[in-house]
């Protein structure tokens, strides 16, 4: 119980929170500097971009946290832990191929 305790908060504080906090900056106080490769120009409606992109790092941190807790109580085992946290990837960078080509200039 003490390993997954530790690998609880290691998945917390290195990853939960970077993805919270960087998430919030984009979403709420317009930050989107943060987001790589971005240039205001390239993009038609900035803001509904960024707003796409802050959302979905809020919403993974919040799923990663919920995987995190769980593995924390011995529900997931290492196969489902991983198998989720892959599909919460995958539907991070999606979001991101799906804003980009939506609200890039044309």
């Amino acid at each position: 119980m003490v390993g997954s305790t530790i690998e609880a908060l290691f998945i917390f504080v290195f990853a939960v929170l970077p993805c919270a906090i960087c998430g919030y900056l984009i979403t709420f106080k317009g930050r989107r500097g943060l987001i790589t490769g971005y240039k205001d120009g390239s993009f038609a409606k900035p803001k509904a971009f960024g707003k796409s992109i802050g959302i979905s790092l809020l919403l993974f941190a919040i799923c990663l946290t919920i995987i995190a807790y769980f593995w924390h109580l011995n529900l997931l085992s290492e196969k489902q832990m991983s198998s989720s946290v892959l599909l919460l990837v995958i539907a991070v960078l999606l979001n991101y191929v799906y804003a980009y080509v939506k609200y890039r200039k044309k």
